[in-house]
């Protein structure tokens, strides 16, 4: 997941989740106001309905203010001009805030054919209904609800994945693992940041107490991560100061030398140019 400019997000998931499914726990009760997902699209039901699970073209014209002119809700470019790597193990969507449009939508970039079944037209050539929005309950509720971008990437985890995970932000230590200890101190305070972010603001939902067991061991690894950089900092600065002042030491040895060198060959260079001098007085001295 990453954003691409300041409108697109583009969100990556695995059709098949890597982190181990769990039983679900109780469902709780949602404050008032918040989003529940509960009732919305599963991936047990793949391949939707094309009229289920994409918004139809009148629909398109009606929010988009410009029917007249036989406009929808297309995205900024086709799926078909997606400059990103495809792969058949993952679905890429698009999720975008277009200041045009009065609310977020979000498109399905590859891998139509396994989200929904497409009528128009072969499924093989580009078609007007692959750039149609989806009808996530997220979307269609950010006016009257307090939804946040975690609410539409918790829905799109259960409508892509298979078999759809009971926690949609279940996290993967082992890539965390894989980082350098500096860069997985940063990955990790940001994954901390994020899942406090989903208990605060996403009200009691079911899937909550596997988020904040989450949270806890991630932010147990960040803190033993951060310690181990600090110890490895603190050693690798004692090495350097270590070897400076070795170097430090030898030169000024060096020098010590040098000098004790000159001073030893002074004396017997003044004593000879003495000697010839008076020998000479005396050579001459009779003339």
């Amino acid at each position: 997941m990453y954003m691409r400019g300041r409108e697109e997000m583009i969100c990556t998931v695995l059709n098949e989740p890597l982190t181990p499914t769990s039983a679900s726990p109780a469902m709780g009760t949602t404050s008032e106001g918040h989003f529940n997902f509960e009732s919305s699209f599963t991936s047990s039901d793949l391949p939707f309905e094309q009229k289920d699970l994409m918004m139809s073209s009148g629909t398109q014209r009606k929010l988009s203010g410009l029917g007249y002119m036989d406009v929808g809700l297309p995205p900024a470019s086709p799926s078909e001009r997606e400059i990103i790597p495809m792969t058949d193990d993952r679905t890429v969507f698009l999720i975008a805030g277009y200041a045009k449009y009065s609310c977020p939508y979000v498109w399905v970039r590859n891998n139509h054919e396994r989200l929904v079944k497409l009528k128009d037209g072969d499924s093989s050539k580009p078609s007007i209904s692959r750039d149609s929005p989806l009808k996530l309950k997220s979307t269609s509720h950010w006016n009257d609800k307090d939804i946040r971008i975690w609410d539409v990437l918790g829905e799109l985890v259960k409508l892509s994945s298979l078999p759809s995970p009971h926690n949609p932000f279940a996290v993967d230590l082992e890539y965390f693992t894989s980082l350098p200890v500096n860069e997985r101190i940063v990955a990790s305070a940001a994954m901390v940041h994020f899942l406090q972010c989903v208990l605060i603001y996403a009200g009691n939902k079911s899937y909550s107490g596997l988020v904040a067991d989450d949270l806890r061991e991630i932010t147990k690894h960040h803190f033993a991560d951060f310690q181990t950089y600090l110890l490895q900092s603190t050693s690798q600065q004692r090495e350097q100061d270590q070897a400076a002042s070795n170097q430090s030491y030898s030169y000024q040895q060096q020098q010590g030398m040098s000098s004790s060198a000159g001073a030893a060959t002074q004396p017997h260079q003044a004593g000879y140019s003495t000697g010839r001098t008076k020998l000479t007085q005396r050579v001459v001295a009779p003339y």
